[in-house]
């Protein structure tokens, strides 16, 4: 089924909570699936074809795993444990809380990205407008004076020059280039793998994303101990709730290094270095009291109020990032108009 737009976490956190609240009050599963509602047009069809399901005899989870692309393995693993331990209304509630949070996170960062890319955008077509128009009167007056140019001024000229014989081709370049690489990201494993590594690295950014990424396999795992799944079931499927290629690989080791070493599960995530101290000292004492459940949901709530708080630092940085950066050009720009200008202004006195 080719859906079009790809439902956002909003829709499914919608879609999840009617789910969730229809079943807590007694209605049926197919029911629940013709009574639901969304302004998703592509999401609506997914959900008809799983109504139609139903009443073919297939049950929730078998109907939900034929639009995995759609919600994902987590959602398909989880309703199949809601089904088997008759706590689904628990589960579609949980699933739709995460996905509300997916959603706040994903608004947060692009209305983060927002501003700021306009801004940037706008520095950068006023630098180009002001090398290609305003540059050259200044560079044919320096010229016929005999002004010495100063280095400032030669890399405005070179610049211009540079924008005039190859602007169109370079723009070309650089669209082709994103291009290939966002296709090469989607499709070819390797390749995504090494950039997500190479995000992992990144100021700021790297340490959000392995915090998210440890919040997200938290609350997997939580789901699926809190569902009675045993633990060497539970750590590959919440391993593939990790969307990090180069982190998901470090959680997949995480139940081989386990069964090789016989490290408890506290030992293991801290010599694979996947939660923070304080999470493996929780952990630690999850497996003394039994209460490894309710430990990792405990765990992912904390992480979760860790990545809105590194989310609000790093909104603070980027604006006077900009600030800084649009200084930079408007002092390198005057340095090289005005310096020669103040040159010319000494020789004639």
């Amino acid at each position: 089924m080719n859906l079009g737009r790809t439902p956002n976490p909003q829709d499914l956190s919608a879609l999840f909570l009617q789910m969730g609240l229809l079943l807590d009050s007694g209605v049926g599963v197919l029911e629940c699936m013709q009574s639901v509602r969304t302004p998703h047009k592509a999401l609506k069809c997914v959900i008809d074809d799983i109504a139609q399901s139903l009443q073919h005899g297939r049950n929730l989870a078998q109907s939900f795993e034929k639009h995995k692309a759609v919600f994902g393995e987590l959602s398909c693993v989880l309703l199949s444990l809601g089904q088997q331990s008759g706590n689904l209304p628990s589960i579609l509630l949980e699933l739709s809380e995460y996905f509300k949070k997916r959603a706040q996170n994903k608004a947060i960062i692009t209305k983060a990205l927002f501003y700021p890319a306009l801004v940037l955008c706008a520095m950068v077509g006023a630098f180009l407008a002001i090398i290609w128009f305003v540059i050259p009167p200044f560079m044919v007056l320096f010229g016929e004076l005999g002004v010495e140019l100063p280095i400032y001024t030669q890399i405005l000229l070179w610049l211009y020059e540079f924008a005039h014989t190859f602007g169109a081709l370079s723009v070309l370049l650089c669209v082709l280039i994103g291009f290939i690489t966002l296709l090469a990201y989607r499709h070819h494993l390797a390749f995504r793998h090494r950039l997500d590594a190479l995000a992992l690295r990144l100021p700021l950014v790297g340490a959000l994303i392995i915090s998210q990424e440890r919040y997200r396999f938290s609350f997997a795992l939580s789901c699926m101990l809190k569902g009675a799944l045993p633990l060497d079931r539970a750590l590959p499927l919440a391993a593939q709730s990790v969307q990090n290629r180069a982190l998901r690989s470090r959680y997949h080791a995480l139940l081989g290094y386990i069964q090789t070493t016989a490290a408890t599960l506290s030992q293991a995530l801290e010599t694979l270095s996947l939660l923070d101290p304080l999470s493996i000292t929780l952990v630690r004492a999850g497996e003394k009291s039994a209460k490894l459940p309710q430990i990792f949901e405990s765990i992912a709530q904390n992480l979760q109020s860790q990545n809105t708080q590194k989310l609000d630092t790093l909104v603070r940085l980027i604006e006077p990032t900009l600030s800084l950066i649009m200084g930079a050009l408007i002092v390198f720009l005057a340095l090289g108009v005005f310096v020669p200008m103040w040159d010319m202004s000494a020789n004639v006195l």
